[in-house]
């Protein structure tokens, strides 16, 4: 699943769970920006930290029981490798560009 920033913020690929990452035309700050405080850079080139609930509000209707359980064990993967926050409100993720749609 990813973040897409473009006209608009949405979860796209929603029940993809073996991936995470904001789409957008830019950088950390342009992803930050866009997302208005739901984000903060991360030490990590490239990386920002996503708030956790965003994602969960993104997903709207596609975040049922079984969605949530994919989500919960997609943050403990994340958890284990370091990529949520110490107060476990972030998960990291990569900024990579936009999908072409050609």
């Amino acid at each position: 699943m990813y973040i897409a920033i473009g006209d608009g913020v949405t979860l796209e690929d929603e029940n993809n769970f073996g991936e995470f990452h904001v789409a957008v035309d830019g950088d950390v700050a342009a992803a930050v920006a866009a997302l208005g405080g739901r984000a903060h850079p991360s030490e990590r080139d490239n990386h920002l930290w996503m708030d956790i609930a965003l994602v969960r509000e993104l997903a709207g209707e596609a975040a049922d029981t079984a969605w949530e359980e994919r989500f919960e064990a997609m943050l403990a993967f994340a958890a284990d490798h370091g990529w949520i926050d110490d107060a476990g409100n972030r998960v990291e993720a990569h900024i990579q560009a936009p999908p072409s749609r050609g």
